[in-house]
């Protein structure tokens, strides 16, 4: 057979289906994304009680942070735990818990006795300490919005025992790999979690930024300590006991990503390698599933990791080949069929974008070059997960963490706002004095102003609001909006009124 049939047959085969599928995915993102209408948020009263369960292991850069912004989430106190798990930690994450320990009473540090196991052992661990009905998880790095928690609560039901909302990156604008991982997880949530809820009526659990019912986790056994991608693994025991997982896109949590190459590629190996081991557990068992429906699902989610990377190495093949065969033979099959797979990748890209309002050049720049750069590393990535258990290396590898300098600002309110505001470089004190509380709001505000281009009078009444409590502000512009929308606030625009 020669090889430009091969090439048809695999386009064929493989390809063309793939590019189907994504795209009905990313359709189907599309219209979730833009119909959803969230449920009905519960006032206090209705409130179930929830312990937040934060794993943290050497976590000294991002866990104050953290705490900071739990410690702001729009929800009732006296009916919120929250469980520091310190998992054997050699660096200040202890200390810094205890801190707030005393501080605040809902606030537990707890020992992951036999520490350094994984991520699920420690959440394991810190369940049997647990006494809210629901269960919510956040990552030592993420600072959840105000109005995070609250919303994805407000939609649980029998039928929907877990809730997930949409993780974004924080540091986005340090280069551009950081750049990259922003518009991965834009298009993932809008495939992956948007397209599949329109589909299949579920999402996936993504690790943080989640809510579960605690009785569903003791049912079924809690998290399994041998898994790498514990997320994507308890995902599948959910949908495979006939529950469902909602995804509420406007319960956001920011998340500070890998900003070196090989902390991120250490992470994504891990990433693949425990994609590959329930893979194998759940394929072998697929035909016990009773619903088809459920079988489908699995099996695309599975199935679909390692097809997109042999997608990517395809269709470079056929890219090349194409080349070839335009030079010397004047066809030009093999580079239509590249064509296809570039534009489709390409809209699903910039749907993303468009959807979640990002109109910066650089994404869009950068998003004509991903294709061509971070989606191939994937390919190297896929075959090293495979390899890795194949040899049985089962290893959880931390991810670095770097000192979060432009994250959301409302973490920064603290007593301990002088240290972190020395990070910023700004000084609190003038010939020797500390400056009073009017002299750091406006400190904060310009800094706000500068780092969001927004304007002054505009942060001051943002900082204001954050540091009085209070819910709603008063601003001129549509950036100030979208800041205020960003750090909790209900804002209003000025215009609206003068115009009542």
């Amino acid at each position: 057979m020669e090889i430009r049939s091969m090439l048809f047959i695999a386009a064929a085969s493989i390809i063309y289906p793939l590019i189907a599928y994504y795209l009905l995915l990313t359709l189907a993102g599309i219209r979730y994304y833009l119909k959803f209408r969230a449920s009905m948020i519960l006032d206090d009263e209705h409130l179930p009680t929830v312990t937040i369960l934060i794993p943290a292991r050497n976590e000294e850069l991002v866990i104050e942070s953290t705490l900071r912004a739990i410690i702001q989430l729009d929800y009732p106190k006296e009916k919120l735990e929250v469980i520091l798990l310190n998992d054997g930690s050699t660096d200040r994450t202890e200390e810094i818990g205890r801190r707030f320990e005393k501080e605040y009473s809902f606030i537990k540090v707890i020992n992951v006795e036999n520490g350094g196991r994984g991520k699920s052992y420690a959440l394991n661990y810190g369940l049997k300490f647990a006494n809210g009905d629901i269960i919510a998880v956040y990552d030592a790095d993420n600072q959840p919005e105000r109005t995070s928690l609250r919303m994805l609560v407000s939609m649980i039901d029998n039928k929907h025992p877990v809730v997930v909302g949409k993780v974004k990156t924080q540091n986005w604008d340090v280069n551009i790999l950081t750049r990259f991982i922003s518009m991965e997880f834009m298009y993932f949530q809008l495939i992956s979690q948007g397209g599949r809820s329109k589909l299949f009526g579920n999402a996936l659990i993504p690790g943080t930024n989640f809510v579960i019912k605690r009785s569903l986790l003791q049912e079924i056994g809690g998290w399994d300590e041998n898994a790498l991608a514990e997320d994507l693994e308890l995902s599948f025991r959910i949908i495979e006991k006939g529950y469902h997982i909602a995804y509420n896109p406007q319960a956001i949590s920011w998340e500070q990503e890998p900003e070196h190459w090989g902390t991120w590629f250490r992470q994504r190996v891990r990433w693949a390698t425990g994609n590959v081991y329930t893979a194998k557990k759940y394929l072998k068992n697929i035909t016990h599933l009773k619903s088809i429906f459920v079988k489908i699902d699995i099996l695309t989610v599975v199935i679909m990791y390692y097809l997109f990377s042999f997608a990517v190495l395809l269709s470079d093949i056929l890219f090349m080949y194409g080349i070839y065969q335009g030079i010397y033979l004047n066809a030009y099959f093999t580079i239509i069929v590249w064509a296809i797979v570039y534009s489709i990748y390409l809209f699903g890209i910039y749907s993303s974008l468009v959807l979640e309002r990002e109109y910066r050049i650089s994404y869009w720049v950068l998003a004509l070059v991903m294709y061509y750069t971070y989606s191939q590393i994937w390919i190297v990535i896929s075959l090293k997960g495979l390899d890795n258990l194949r040899r049985g290396v089962i290893k959880w590898y931390k991810t670095a963490r770097t000192a979060i300098l432009k994250t959301l600002y409302y973490p920064l309110f603290g007593k301990t706002v002088d240290e972190e505001m020395a990070k910023w470089g700004i000084n609190f004190t003038f010939e020797g004095k500390i400056l009073a509380r009017e002299q750091r709001v406006k400190k904060i505000a310009e800094q706000l102003a500068i780092e969001e281009d927004v304007p002054i009078e505009d942060a001051q009444k943002i900082v204001s609001s954050i540091l009085t409590n209070s819910n709603v502000v008063v601003v001129s512009s549509k950036k100030s909006k979208a800041i205020a929308i960003k750090l909790g606030l209900i804002p209003i625009d000025r215009r609206e009124i003068y115009e009542k």
